[in-house]
């Protein structure tokens, strides 16, 4: 990632996979926002959950992207932008696809890791109406407005992945690194990583089942055997 090279330590949503317990305070976060259920977090919630971090990336912080820019008035803000048609052609070939994965509800309770993510997962997407309430596009120029009606332009770099370092590295004040800029959003190795995930998931399942289907076999084998054992013994009489 782009920040981590300048020596920032960003925090996305996959950073939770290292701390699974992060996923239902950001849904009680996510919840008080889109649902009402509870006080809005504020700059002592979000410094708890940012711990060791010092940035934001992606989902979850876009989300709450108007009370992250309000809890930290001194951060500064970049702005990513993208044609509308292409990333919405991304989500539905990466994380729409990965939503359809239906054998995930069955396995994710023996997941003590992306069970809790599956869950966070199905929560934030199941907020897409009240996201999007007049479609993604409108949805998708209501958050660039948002950003630009909140941050000063001093503190807002509106910026392309596809301009490079340049127009990055001087708003953050930062050397041009040597290192060609990465490109991370690849769809294929999106779709990779949820199969790796998958596959761990399966992994808990059958650890967690195969022994307790081995131990229930061996129940009524053991009786068979002993009923058979007895049933074919020879018959003594003195």
């Amino acid at each position: 990632m782009a920040l981590e090279i300048l020596d920032y330590k960003p925090f996305h949503g996959r950073m939770m996979d290292q701390f699974p317990e992060l996923y239902p305070l950001w849904e009680e976060g996510l919840s008080a926002k889109y649902l009402g259920q509870g006080p809005l977090f504020g700059r002592e919630e979000y410094d708890k959950l940012y711990e060791g971090y010092n940035a934001s990336c992606n989902i979850p912080g876009t989300l709450v992207a108007e009370e992250l820019i309000k809890a930290y008035p001194e951060a500064k803000v970049i702005l990513t932008t993208r044609d509308f048609d292409k990333w919405s052609k991304s989500m539905t070939q990466s994380v729409d696809r990965g939503l359809k994965w239906n054998s995930w509800d069955w396995i994710a309770p023996f997941d003590p890791i992306y069970g809790p993510w599956w869950r966070y997962h199905k929560f934030t997407h199941a907020l897409r109406p009240l996201l999007a309430p007049k479609g993604e596009r409108q949805a998708y120029k209501d958050h660039y407005d948002l950003v630009r009606r909140l941050v000063p332009k001093d503190r807002l770099l509106e910026y392309s992945v596809s301009e490079g370092w340049g127009p990055l590295c001087k708003f953050l004040e930062k050397d041009v690194p040597k290192e060609s800029f990465p490109n991370v959003n690849n769809t294929n190795e999106f779709l990779e990583g949820r199969a790796k995930r998958w596959w761990h998931a399966v992994g808990c399942m059958v650890q967690y089942l195969l022994p307790r289907a081995i131990a229930t076999a061996m129940v009524p084998a053991a009786i068979w055997c002993y009923k058979a054992k007895f049933a074919r013994a020879p018959l003594f009489i003195n």
